[in-house]
C-alpha cells in the first residue's frame, strides 16, 4: 500500500461512538468554503475480483473532479471497510491528491461492517463541518456508500439507529448548508438489493443506487455519477439548498 502524505498537518479527531478520523488543519486551509466528500468503499472478500478495476474508478474519480472550477473548494477522506473499518486517508484537499496514491490501496478480505463504516463517517463529517463552521467557512457535504454486501460485523452500530440519530443531527443542528447521503449496490444478487434498499430507509441515507455487476462499463459510470454529483453539491454550496438528485 503506498505511503499517502500531505504537504499540510492533519489532526486527529474523534467523533461522538469513538470512531477516529484525521483531517487536514483547518488553518492551513486557503478558501472560504468548502464541500466535505467521503467515499466509503467496501472492501469485503467478494470485492476481490473487482479491486484493481475499483482503484481505477477511484483515481478517475479524483481526476474528473480535480478538472471542476471548483476543485480547490473540496475536502476528501476515504474509508474502506471489511471486519474493520479504515481510514485510507482523512479529509484532504482534494487538490493535494495524487490519482497515483490510490494505486493497490485496497486491500480486500473479511466481513461486511457497513453499519459501523457508515456511522463512522456520518459523524465524522457532523464533527468535521462542526469544525469548519465555528471556524466561519461555508460547507455543505456528500456521502458515497459503496457495496456488494450486507452488514454481518459491526462492533459498534448495531442497528442503523445511531447512523439515522447522526444524520438527524447534522440537518436539525443546521451544521452544514446541506448534506446528502448516496448509498450504491454492485452486483446483481436480488437478496441483497433488497437489505440494502432497507438498510437506506432505516438509516435514513437520501438516495438508493443499483449498480448491477462491477464491468468496466459500469464502474466507469460510476465514477462519472460520482464526480457529478460532487460537481452539483459543490455548485449549490451559498444557494442555501442541496443539490438534486442525479441520475446513474
Amino acid at each position: 500500500m503506498p505511503l499517502l502524505l500531505d504537504k499540510n498537518p492533519m489532526q486527529t479527531h474523534k467523533t461522538l461512538s469513538r470512531f477516529q478520523f484525521s483531517a487536514v488543519d483547518v488553518k492551513s486551509l486557503g478558501a472560504s468554503e468548502y464541500t466535505i466528500v467521503t467515499i466509503v468503499q467496501d472492501t469485503s472478500g467478494s470485492v476481490t475480483s473487482f479491486k484493481d478495476d475499483m482503484e481505477k474508478t477511484l483515481a478517475q474519480i479524483l481526476e474528473a473532479c480535480k478538472k471542476s472550477p471548483r476543485s480547490e473548494n473540496l475536502l476528501l477522506r476515504l474509508v474502506e471497510f471489511n471486519e474493520d473499518v479504515g481510514e485510507i486517508h482523512g479529509f484532504r484537499e482534494l487538490r493535494n491528491i495524487d490519482p497515483k496514491e490510490y494505486d493497490d490501496i485496497l486491500v480486500c478480505g473479511g466481513g461486511t461492517s457497513l453499519y459501523d463504516a457508515t456511522a463512522d463517517c456520518v459523524e465524522a463529517t457532523e464533527q468535521y463541518g462542526k469544525t469548519l463552521v465555528d471556524k466561519d467557512y461555508a460547507c455543505n457535504a456528500i456521502l458515497f456508500i459503496v457495496t456488494d454486501g450486507m452488514e454481518n460485523v459491526s462492533k459498534v452500530a448495531k442497528t442503523p439507529d445511531v447512523i439515522k440519530e447522526a444524520i438527524k443531527r447534522i440537518l436539525t443542528n443546521e451544521t452544514l448548508e446541506s448534506f446528502r447521503s448516496v448509498l450504491i449496490g454492485v452486483g446483481d444478487d436480488k437478496a441483497v438489493v433488497v437489505a440494502l434498499k432497507d438498510f437506506k430507509d432505516r438509516a435514513g441515507i437520501d438516495q438508493f443506487v443499483e449498480m448491477g455487476n462491477a464491468t468496466p462499463s459500469k464502474l466507469a459510470k460510476l465514477a462519472d455519477f460520482i464526480s457529478r454529483s460532487i460537481s452539483s453539491t459543490s455548485q449549490a454550496l451559498g444557494t442555501g439548498k442541496p443539490s438534486q438528485p442525479l441520475t446513474f
